[in-house]
């Protein structure tokens, strides 16, 4: 008789009915160029709840002070703490590859580095997820991040200083797609693909989603802080009022937009080119994009995209979707919930 693999047997048994503890709360931290958006996460009855939320502008550089105070408003205490980095020096690619389970993909992508990513293997940090789990073809989608060790280390590093410990770090864009994946759209059997574009503050992501999976993902070196600088040189403003004129322009709706065209014109033409290379590569057309980020909540942007893209163009507010509690105590984050994409992806 094998009593060991009987004793193994048992102790597996006593696991599945002893009592699980609770999983701590989750704060997701998205750190941008102009502010720092944190949102806690916690396990409710049927679903997430979202328990805290918390907008600290940055001040120059000074990114320590305003992680503390954002340390400070949401309690740190035992959370799970999860950041992201972002733009030059991440990387993603979307490959086809022979099908194998995880563990496998895993200990073989590593020695072929200098085949997926421009950069010396032993500079970067990388991972990977398989996309299509469940699908019975020989083959996979593979999704292959990369990120500069560097920006990792400085990561850590700022949390380490401010007294905190991160659990882990990731991109903005796979942020984006956790958070689009549950608090998206539903999406159709049509057959199509939907796109998001996070407009951050120097930079933007564009998404491309089919079947609720991220397929494509680019950045595109344009944000809301050129827009704000348009606006601020073009009708004479300090930067702090055209970010007031981007939110609420009033009678000047027809001059912010003259200001900024520059800026916009450049993102409709690079999501355009996008989109063009992914329905030839792919032979799937885009039929609806989705703003998200601070710049996304100029007065008039989504007219202006939807009518030269020729498609339908909304604000997507990662709350609506109702996977999320949000009690009446956090309710005012839905005046900011444009702004809370990479965050809340990063909390989930």
């Amino acid at each position: 008789m094998d009593y060991k693999k009987l004793f193994d047997q048992y102790l597996l048994l006593v696991n599945r009915l002893m009592p699980k503890p609770p999983l701590p709360p989750v704060i997701g931290i998205d750190i941008g160029t102009s502010s720092i958006k944190a949102v806690e996460l916690a396990r409710a009855a049927g679903g997430v709840e979202v328990r805290h939320w918390a907008i600290e502008p940055l001040t120059g550089t000074d990114t320590k002070s305003a992680l503390k105070k954002i340390g400070e408003r949401l309690r740190f205490n035992g959370q799970t703490l999860v950041c992201a980095v972002f733009g030059k020096g991440t990387l993603i690619r979307y490959v086809d590859l022979p099908r194998m389970p995880l563990e496998d993909l895993r200990k073989s992508y590593i020695y072929d580095l200098d085949k997926y990513f421009p950069f010396d293997p032993k500079s970067i940090y990388t991972d990977c997820s398989i996309l299509d789990p469940e699908n019975k073809d020989k083959k996979m989608l593979v999704l292959l991040a990369a990120v500069k060790k560097e920006m990792v280390d400085e990561r850590l590093k700022l949390f380490k200083e401010a007294g905190l410990e991160l659990s882990s770090v990731t991109i903005n864009s796979i942020a984006i797609a956790n958070a689009f994946r549950r608090l998206g759209p539903s999406v159709n059997a049509s057959g199509k693909a939907k796109a998001v574009l996070d407009i951050g503050g120097s930079a933007s992501c564009l998404m491309i989603f089919k079947d609720s999976s991220p397929r494509f993902a680019r950045d595109i070196f344009v944000g809301s802080h050129e827009l704000t600088k348009k606006i601020a040189n073009a009708l004479g403003v300090n930067e702090a009022q055209a970010e007031a004129l981007k939110l609420a322009p009033g009678e000047k709706l027809a001059q912010v937009l003259e200001a900024c065209d520059m800026p916009i014109n450049t993102l409709i033409t690079e999501i355009r080119l996008s989109m063009d290379y992914y329905m030839t590569e792919k032979n799937v057309q885009v039929d609806e994009l989705f703003l998200s980020g601070g710049g996304s909540l100029l007065k008039g942007m989504s007219d202006v995209f939807a009518k030269n893209l020729g498609l339908p163009v909304k604000i997507w507010n990662p709350l609506e979707s109702g996977y999320l509690k949000v009690p009446a105590a956090s309710g005012e984050i839905q005046n900011y919930a444009a702004q809370f994409g990479v965050a809340l992806g990063l909390g989930l």
